[in-house]
């Protein structure tokens, strides 16, 4: 009973590491969009999915991310898992809007638009002044 025991142990961790070495480790970059961050989890949305990767030893490189950031994340895992391994989060900077002002050929058609002053704005203005002048004697 002794060696029918050892026998079937020794089957039971040879069937364990057999099972375990088959696991898939995918070693990957992939883009997302930050969901949700915290200290240690980041929840992305890639493609309509969430996944969630553990980045809790991860490189943060080009920046702070926060939420609504698109990243670059390089990571170890499997995504069907729906949760990863992040080893370095790259931070997609977005494009800024660019004004192209001409000196040369000013545009002389549009309206020049000013607000009219109000009298109360001015009244507190000025008696904030008075404030910080008799404050400083």
């Amino acid at each position: 009973m002794k060696r029918f025991l050892g026998i079937l142990t020794v089957c039971a961790a040879i069937a364990i590491m057999t099972l375990t070495s088959c696991h898939k480790v995918v070693r990957e970059d992939v883009r997302a969009l930050v969901d949700e961050i915290n200290d240690s989890v980041m929840v992305t949305k890639i493609d309509g999915k969430v996944v969630k990767f553990d980045i809790s030893e991860a490189r943060f490189t080009n920046g702070a991310v926060m939420y609504g950031d698109s990243v670059v994340v390089s990571y170890i895992g499997d995504l069907s898992m729906k949760r990863a391994f992040a080893e370095r989060v790259y931070l997609l900077e977005k494009a800024g809007n660019i004004v192209i002002i001409d000196h040369n050929k000013p545009d002389t058609t549009k309206e020049l638009m000013t607000r009219p002053a109000d009298p109360e704005t001015n009244q507190k203005t000025d008696e904030v002044l008075r404030f910080i002048n008799r404050n400083k004697k």
